[in-house]
């Protein structure tokens, strides 16, 4: 007989399952010999029973986070899930939880460790919220084997795959530690995302790990169900098989033409001195980039580039303003930072930030572009000038006392956006002096701006951010959640982009993805299928990784970038701050990296210089979507919706039964 989810096979039994036969009860009322060894306590005996269950679940996490960059040991992911999986198939309920309770926390904390340098508060719920899908996948899995009756090596994949989905959305989304990830090395393997996204790789790699699982339940339990382990290896075997021989014909299909050729530097300015913001460092990191950008002009030699990038808000300061605040002068600390860096000043240019990044451009003759932040408006308030009575307030003016005064208009001319405006007064009210009548909050935005050699346009080219960090770059429900606003970077908080535009280099148009926003395929999507007809040839990456110095969140998140290549089958310049930095080919190859003498990539200050490959033909994951990861998340929302109603059915007819 196969044994089902709840039958109990004989002996040895599966982790996590009692013997069913109960031992000889030994009566209290007659003395028993002394053996000679005392009663072991209660806590003892719970660790003995616990053990069984937590070592295969914490050596889960662990081989699990082996496979993730660094080291990246991608081939344990094929096999760092059978321990949990096998606890998840054979366990009881109270050891499938827990059980799964610690692998979730071990491989959530591991696999985030980067965020511990940012936020302590912020990294722990983070480390909560993905920890707590392990639980979840445990227990939708128990009802679709249960109630739905899949096999395991059929439900592990379909819920894994759905549940990584929600993640990429619900909350504004968070798709990072996904197991297809790991795969990122293997080049044959993650050619099939241009179908069906990374998804299909971490579906392949569950579906191995589940085929696994069956095998080792089947072999503790002394019991061989020859067809469900026949057919779930099969399964499995012919998901890997037709992975590969798929991306080895794609390999081969692949023919990309030649595109800009790309300068990148990368700056290596520590967060701590990026967080000082006072104008002398603000001149300083802008002449430091100068330098490395004229050192790879002087190493690249006579052939022309086509475009230069610098990493994400190297400028700190808003771009947008062409006059700047009377209490601000650059010229005396610009000219200190040049000397500094050696950097010989062009003639003839007012020594400000827009102005020099203009003549950056025509002297090395090709476009900059550069991460800075847009500010629309001030911060200010408007008080009352004397006891009196509000006649009429408009965009443009309050009256007072019948004398008009007039209010700050500053309209952002790329996005139509104005400050934020509270009035606190209504017309007719009378208010005394010094009463608050308006506040004006400043609207910021995280920008990508292109500076051309043929000099000042207006408006001035950018592109602003759309899909913004939660806690990182805004807090949602500030006002419920004010308590976080020390603990986050920008308490401020930036606002949403509202234009997917491209811009573009020579006949090449190309989409800016700023910071995590390579993290989100649906993103990604917007620049490279659109409804204007328009597409986006390849693709930048400028981000600033600082925050995390050196940690594996740079390779982490390198590697989500060159999976972003391979669906989309286009070239990607990433330029970062403290690295990874270079240029992704379409088929996920790295085609360069800035590295120093020494080889290494990451803490590096440098450059690189290389022609992005363009992107050919659009590939079916971009023009559907994520057709698997949905068909899975159904699944899973059916097995979950059945787990969740049955128990409340079955008291509902225990109470009609008379």
């Amino acid at each position: 007989m196969q044994a089902g989810i709840d039958t109990l096979p004989h002996p040895p039994y599966p982790i996590g399952i009692r013997n069913p036969v109960q031992e000889p009860r030994i009566s209290n009322d007659r003395p028993q010999p002394d053996s000679g060894t005392s009663t072991p306590s209660p806590s003892r005996g719970r660790l003995r029973r616990a053990l069984p269950v937590l070592v295969p679940c914490v050596a889960s996490a662990l081989l699990l986070r082996l496979a993730f960059p660094v080291p990246g040991w991608f081939p344990l992911a094929w096999v760092a899930l059978v321990p949990w999986l096998v606890v998840v198939s054979a366990g009881s309920r109270r050891a499938t939880v827990w059980g799964s309770v610690a692998t979730g926390l071990v491989a959530a904390g591991l696999g985030l460790s980067w965020q511990y340098i940012v936020t302590l508060p912020g990294a722990t719920l983070l480390t909560l919220y993905v920890g707590f899908y392990f639980p979840l996948f445990a227990c939708v899995v128990r009802v679709a084997r249960g109630k739905l009756r899949l096999p395991l090596w059929l439900a592990a994949p379909v819920v894994w795959t759905g549940l990584e989905y929600l993640r990429s959305w619900l909350f504004t989304g968070f798709p990072w530690l996904f197991l297809g990830h790991t795969q990122r090395p293997f080049l044959l393997l993650i050619q099939v995302c241009d179908l069906f996204g990374a998804y299909a790789l971490s579906f392949v790699v569950m579906a191995s790990n589940a085929a696994l699982a069956e095998a080792v339940v089947a072999w503790r339990a002394r019991q061989w169900p020859v067809r469900r382990l026949a057919v779930g290896a099969s399964v499995a075997l012919a998901l890997v098989a037709a992975t590969l021989v798929y991306g080895h014909v794609r390999l081969k299909q692949l023919d990309c033409a030649e595109g800009p050729r790309v300068g990148i530097v990368q700056g290596n300015i520590p967060q701590e001195v990026k967080n000082t913001l006072t104008i002398e460092t603000i001149c300083d990191i802008f002449m430091q980039h100068w330098r490395t950008t004229l050192d790879m002009k002087a190493a690249t030699g006579d052939e022309p580039l086509d475009l230069i990038v610098w990493p994400e808000s190297m400028v700190q300061w808003p771009l947008n303003w062409i006059e700047q605040p009377e209490d601000v002068d650059f010229a005396t600390p610009l000219r200190a930072a040049a000397e500094k860096h050696g950097v010989a000043l062009p003639d003839g240019v007012r020594l400000d930030l827009r102005p020099l990044l203009w003549a950056l451009a025509r002297q090395m003759k090709c476009p900059l572009l550069v991460g800075a932040h847009t500010i629309v408006g001030r911060d200010r308030t408007l008080l009352a000038p004397h006891d009196g009575i509000v006649d009429r307030i408009t965009d443009h003016e309050i009256t007072f006392d019948g004398r008009a005064y007039p209010l700050p208009v500053d309209e952002d001319a790329h996005t139509g956006r104005r400050p934020h405006r509270e009035v606190f007064v209504a017309e007719g009210q009378r208010v005394d002096d010094g009463a608050t009548l308006i506040k004006y909050s400043s609207v910021v935005f995280n920008s990508a701006y292109l500076f051309r050699p043929s000099g000042p346009t207006e408006p001035i080219e950018r592109y602003d951010k759309l899909h913004l960090v939660p806690f990182g770059e805004y807090v949602p429900l500030k006002d419920l959640l004010w308590f976080v606003l020390p603990a986050v970077p920008y308490s401020k908080g930036f606002s949403h982009g509202v234009h997917d535009n491209l811009l573009t280099v020579g006949q090449w148009p190309f989409g800016v993805l700023i910071c995590f926003e390579d993290a989100f395929p649906r993103v990604v999507r917007r620049f490279v299928v659109r409804d204007d007809g328009q597409a986006a040839a390849f693709l930048i990456n400028i981000s600033n990784d600082g925050w995390f110095k050196d940690s594996h969140e740079l390779d982490q998140h390198m590697a989500i970038c060159g999976l972003r290549a391979v669906e989309f089958r286009t070239g990607i310049v990433r330029c970062t701050n403290t690295g990874i930095s270079g240029i992704l080919a379409p088929d996920g190859r790295v085609q360069s990296l800035v590295r120093d003498a020494r080889g290494g990539v990451k803490a590096v200050r440098g450059f690189t210089v290389g022609r992005v490959r363009l992107r050919g033909d659009t590939t079916f994951y971009a023009r559907h979507g994520d057709l698997l990861a949905a068909a899975c998340f159904a699944v899973a929302a059916v097995a979950f919706f059945v787990g969740a109603v049955t128990p409340v059915a079955r008291r509902l007819r225990r109470k009609d039964t008379p």
